[in-house]
């Protein structure tokens, strides 16, 4: 009894220490690097400005010179650039929907910058957050909720319907993640407003991430048992979810931890959501391949024949 209590305190332990490694890990000191800004202006330009801001904050940003304002604001629609710098024109252009850590990043640096050559900067928000989401925090736990029934659906089915055949349990796999998907849309949707505008993009994209990870999960159930499951859950949300680089994006979070994020369908998923609700569906590809990858291999788990237990040895009759 001693040994399975100091047991339980041990296991508990870890997994608190995983939880506050990783979160903390990511998170306590987050830095810029690398965010994409488009500069409105010749390359002579653009390099005498990276070399002002490499000056103060080296890293931080990747500029591209850009011909004309336009080509540059359909770039930041697009999700190819964070925000927009018209030098000529004394204007910022971000976009907070992308990241209100981002915007603010942005606009600090370069009203910086600006004001060391004495030279005035307005800034505009050309893609602000949803009013019911000022705070810029909605897409994290919108994701989360559905993460954690995309796990919960596959080991609750393993439990109700161990017989279930890999037909049958991909398809209720597929309903619940369709139900699943609309229900959650329509409540941050209609309910709260909070992603607003774009409910049947936001169920389809919704009800893709809750079969992607449930897919995986119950693949890695079938693979390994309920240890399958639990490596799912400990992948996609103590990994998975400061990986993503949560609030802040993962252009703030360690590179080395973005890289491992940008693999893991919870990133993809909050990119996916985000694309949805305030970018009109741009750069969608990545996200939806990297969860289709989550989805196949979920797949291929599943369709995989069960290892035969070997029979038990008959008994020797003596006599």
């Amino acid at each position: 009894m001693i040994r399975k209590t100091v047991a339980v305190i041990v296991l508990v332990t870890a997994l608190a220490a995983v939880f506050v490694a990783s979160f903390l890990g990511a998170f306590h000191a987050p830095r810029p690097h690398d965010v994409p800004v488009a500069v409105v202006g010749p390359a002579p330009v653009v390099a005498t400005l990276r070399a002002a801001l490499d000056a103060r904050v080296p890293g931080a940003f990747a500029l591209t010179p850009y011909a004309d304002e336009r080509a540059a604001r359909d770039a930041l629609a697009a999700r190819e650039v964070d925000a927009v710098l018209a030098p000529q024109a004394g204007r910022l252009v971000v976009a907070s929907a992308a990241g209100r850590t981002g915007a603010t990043v942005v606009t600090e640096a370069f009203q910086a910058a600006a004001r060391a050559q004495g030279r005035p900067l307005a800034v505009e928000d050309a893609i602000p957050l949803p009013a019911g989401d000022a705070g810029g925090i909605s897409g994290m736990f919108y994701v989360l909720a559905l993460v954690v029934p995309g796990i919960a659906v596959a080991l609750l089915l393993s439990r109700a319907a161990p017989g279930l055949g890999a037909g049958g349990r991909l398809a209720a796999l597929v309903s619940a993640a369709v139900v699943a998907g609309a229900v959650n849309a329509w409540l941050a949707d209609v309910a709260f407003g909070a992603l607003p505008g774009h409910l049947p993009a936001l169920a389809a994209v919704s009800a893709a991430v809750v079969l992607a990870i449930a897919l995986a999960a119950a693949g890695l159930n079938r693979a390994a048992g309920p240890a399958g499951v639990a490596v799912a859950a400990m992948l996609f949300i103590p990994v998975g979810l400061p990986a993503s680089g949560g609030p802040l994006g993962a252009r703030f979070i360690p590179q080395w931890y973005a890289a491992v994020g940008q693999v893991l369908p919870v990133r993809q998923a909050a990119d996916a959501v985000r694309n949805v609700v305030s970018f009109d569906g741009a750069a969608l590809g990545v996200p939806l391949l990297v969860l289709g990858g989550w989805a196949l291999l979920g797949v291929v788990l599943l369709t995989l024949p069960e290892r035969r237990k070997a029979p038990a040895p008959e008994p020797v009759l003596v006599g």
